[in-house]
């Protein structure tokens, strides 16, 4: 199961994925994720995959993304801390890939001052989308 974890004063969402993720779960942690970032009226998301179990397949990510997009109705920047997991990073790139696509900002945060860098530093650029 997902945490979604608030960061109001620092104008973002972290999402630390822990444990299996497929299509369903997948679909139910982006309806959280965008009640939070809806409440909290922020367009930055940390979405950290150190601890997935990914069951979600590189050919479904492009879809996933699709899904996301369409439910947020905003452009996001949004942060990605990686899986150790190569067949996990597959379908995360093709998620980024596909995010980036469609006008969202993307940053890979691979190490811990990245993602330092990250929290501190305000999305720019972004607009709403729906």
């Amino acid at each position: 199961m997902s945490r979604i974890l608030p960061h109001r004063a620092a104008g973002y969402i972290e999402v630390v994925f822990d444990g299996h993720e497929d299509w369903l779960s997948a679909v139910d942690t982006i309806e959280r994720i965008v009640a939070a970032v809806e409440q909290l009226d922020v367009r930055r998301v940390l979405l950290d995959f150190r601890l997935v179990d990914m069951r979600v397949a590189v050919v479904e990510a492009p879809h996933v993304a699709e899904f996301f997009h369409e439910f947020a109705h905003q452009q996001m920047s949004i942060g990605i801390i990686r899986p150790v997991d190569q067949r996990a990073c597959a379908t995360i790139n093709a998620f980024a890939a596909n995010m980036l696509a469609q006008g969202h900002e993307i940053r890979d945060l691979d190490a811990a001052a990245d993602v330092e860098a990250w929290t501190r530093t305000p999305a720019t650029r972004l607009r709403r989308t729906g």
